[in-house]
């Protein structure tokens, strides 16, 4: 008899568990499968999904120090799911440990933990966490495995353009530019460089570079715009902004930059309209 009462207590545990989970409720979560784990066996898929749901639970409770070793268990299970190896390597992350972050994202991308793709894919969680220069130190380290490892100079050149040193981005995207001819988002960025200091006669070209290679990303558009309006090379200008916002509709800045051009084109009822659409954008942003 009490065998039966205590499956059916550790059942009743680990089902209460997981209907706090779905409901979000992650500190009722955790407090119920702490209790069903004490008679879970380790063999059953019962204890494997309370050990991820666990992890699960207090990763998204922003607990992420005891999220670590729930997740570890998680992603050392046979078979791990892709999501407790992308929060452990995110905790790790928040907890500034890195070796383990390292490791997590080369299991998840299934690369080797030593690789130079192990420590970019770091780098670029890291470049998403607001972590950059804990991510440039990680793109550093992709290079020393592998010089020639696409997108590392490209992300370098990124976190230079966040810290405005304008020089080093430049000599960055360069690089990766020699590495990766057909990069689009490399070429953007350059001419994204040098607008950022003026130098528009040296950005039309990158820009028009990722055009040519992806004619569907609205941003590097909506910057030669801008050059052709700085450049007074209006009808160009108002072809090119008018094809971003084909793209993007919602671009606050292509409206504010085609309503200055066709001002300056003489089509004032125009411009009215684009600029009351970029108040409009603005206002709701």
């Amino acid at each position: 008899m009490w065998p039966i009462l205590l499956l059916l207590l550790q059942a009743s545990e680990h089902s209460t568990a997981v209907a706090a989970y779905k409901q979000h409720k992650f500190p009722d979560a955790v407090a119920h499968f702490t209790e069903a784990l004490k008679a879970e066996h380790p063999d059953t898929a019962e204890y494997d999904e309370s050990v991820l749901l666990m992890g699960q639970s207090y990763f998204l409770d922003s607990k992420y120090k005891d999220a670590i070793p729930w997740l570890e268990k998680a992603t050392a299970a046979k078979s791990p799911t892709p999501e407790a190896a992308y929060m452990l390597g995110n905790a790790c992350i928040f907890t500034q440990q890195t070796d383990k972050a390292v490791k997590a994202f080369a299991q998840l991308f299934q690369v080797g933990a030593n690789s130079a793709g192990a420590h970019l894919t770091t780098a670029r969680m890291m470049l998403r966490q607001d972590a950059d220069g804990e991510a440039a130190t990680q793109a550093r380290l992709a290079l020393e495995v592998d010089p020639r490892v696409p997108e590392a100079h490209f992300l370098l050149g990124e976190v230079a353009i966040l810290h405005a040193e304008i020089d080093d981005a430049i000599a960055e995207l360069k690089k990766e530019i020699e590495i990766n001819p057909s990069f689009a988002m490399a070429y953007y960025r350059l001419g994204d460089a040098y607008s950022r200091r003026e130098r528009w006669d040296e950005a039309m070209g990158p820009l028009e570079r990722s055009v040519w290679l992806n004619p569907n990303y609205s941003a590097p558009f909506i910057l030669l715009g801008k050059g052709y309006l700085k450049r007074k090379e209006l009808a160009n200008a108002d072809g090119i902004l008018r094809h971003a916002l084909r793209l993007d509709p919602q671009n606050v800045s292509a409206h504010y930059l085609l309503g200055q051009t066709l001002m300056q084109l003489g089509k004032p009822e125009e411009a009215k309209k684009e600029m009351d659409r970029w108040k409009e954008l603005k206002g709701a942003n």
